[in-house]
């Protein structure tokens, strides 16, 4: 019985034994592999532009001067009288054209005005009206239409061409009234035509003297005067680069008084961006290239740009011309503006700073959760933001093509749709997790 008692006594101290180190084992397995609560992200290809901010002031063809050295693309009210122009902004228009109607005196320029609103009412009732056929309208085609004429509604309102507005809004509407008349719907706007054909001939505009002003260039008009048309002379541009102390003297220059300017003529599409870049982020702007701008403030963006000039470094910034040759209503009022120079378009993939690792053979990297199973995979960062990178997959080529296995490293590579591990605690490779957050 004392026998028994001994072994069974060996046999509870061994089992009491085995517990604690299986406890211990289990303790140990949690401390080593617990990860705290792990935050990822998934990943995938992308495009990121490196964009440079900058002040810039940009010149046109607008500065053109008589012997006396007064502005002659600046056009100014004569002998009194009260200007409207006939023409909307940036309207290509040839020497002689009618630019504006000049009345005696602004009560005659209003009431001329509010002519041209009824008669453009009237003219929209009646096309409404007098439409035939409509049983026979082709609903589905006219669905597509009135989709068309939104979209092109929705575009002038991003691509700020403020003043055509009004006829895509009118547009909408008549392809809308089109459609109720064809579907059954009874309108008579016999009331509201004879109210504005009354209103209209109350304006008596047949008594006013309008004389017709004629274009005394050729070019394309823009009726916004900002009194900094003679700034700069845009004929030197062409061939000669400007300096960061005339940057810095535009962007800081007054506007000249423009009291009467009812427009000016701008002799041609073609104008320039001049700002200052610094030197570190101007390396890759060199004359000849191509980049794009943005005015993110205005609503315009990825315009298509010529770098046509870079200074000499001065107190680590160069200044950079810009030379673009589009042109519509937005671009022709932009003067002192924040651009955004794209330098450069990166394409890999976004991940975020804190999931950046290096191991122990010095290869920079992520972990990636692949099941349980923690993974590390070596990038090669291609440019460096604020809270993250763009990187790619740490593959390195030869000038044939094929992959150089001596500089690429002989590990997992990185891919698109990997949970990349953005927080963890005591992460490594091969590291089993037990529990996923």
């Amino acid at each position: 019985m004392k026998k028994m008692s001994r072994d069974m006594k060996t046999v509870v101290i061994m089992i009491a034994v085995f517990a604690v180190i299986v406890l211990a084992y289990i303790v140990q397995d949690l401390y080593f592999s617990s990860s705290g609560k792990l935050e990822t992200e998934y990943i995938s290809l992308t495009s990121e532009k490196e964009v440079v901010s900058v002040n810039g002031f940009v010149v046109r063809d607008e500065n053109r001067t008589d012997d006396a050295g007064s502005s002659t693309s600046v056009l100014y009210m004569q002998n009194q009288r009260t200007y409207i122009p006939t023409v909307t902004d940036s309207t290509s228009v040839a020497f002689g054209d009618t630019i504006a109607v000049s009345f005696a005196s602004e009560t005659q320029a209003q009431s001329y005005q509010k002519s041209l609103e009824l008669q453009s009412k009237i003219s929209y009732l009646q096309s409404i009206q007098d439409q035939e056929s409509l049983s026979y309208v082709n609903v589905v085609a006219l669905n597509s239409e009135i989709a068309t004429a939104i979209h092109d509604y929705l575009e002038l309102i991003d691509s700020n061409k403020l003043s055509s507005l009004e006829d895509a809004v009118r547009k909408v509407n008549y392809k809308i009234t089109t459609k109720q008349i064809a579907t059954g719907t009874q309108m008579n706007f016999s009331k509201l035509l004879r109210r504005y054909e009354k209103q209209l001939a109350a304006l008596d505009i047949g008594s006013m003297k309008a004389i017709p002003v004629r274009s005394p260039y050729a070019g394309y008009f823009v009726s916004h005067v900002d009194g900094f048309e003679s700034a700069f002379d845009f004929s030197a541009l062409s061939s000669e680069p400007v300096t960061t102390e005339q940057v810095d003297d535009l962007l800081a220059g007054k506007a000249e008084k423009t009291d009467g300017a009812y427009g000016k003529i701008i002799g041609q599409h073609t104008w320039y961006l001049l700002c200052k870049m610094p030197q570190n982020r101007a390396s890759v702007v060199k004359k000849g290239y191509y980049v794009t701008v943005s005015f993110p403030e205005k609503g315009l963006y990825d315009l298509p740009m010529r770098v046509q000039s870079v200074s000499n470094r001065a107190d680590g910034d160069v200044a950079v011309v810009f030379k673009c040759t589009l042109m519509n209503e937005a671009l022709s009022v932009l003067r002192k503006e924040k651009a955004e120079i794209t330098v450069k378009t990166y394409d890999g993939f976004r991940i975020s700073n804190d999931a950046l690792v290096e191991n122990d053979e010095g290869l920079t990297g992520v972990y990636v959760l692949s099941g349980k199973r923690v993974v590390f995979k070596p990038i090669k960062i291609l440019y460096h933001a604020d809270n993250h990178v763009m990187a790619a997959a740490a593959v390195y080529y030869k000038s044939n093509g094929e992959i150089d296995t001596e500089k690429t490293p002989d590990l997992p590579q990185l891919e698109a749709y990997d949970r990349v591990i953005v927080k963890g605690k005591n992460l490594y490779d091969g590291k089993v997790i037990n529990t996923i957050s």
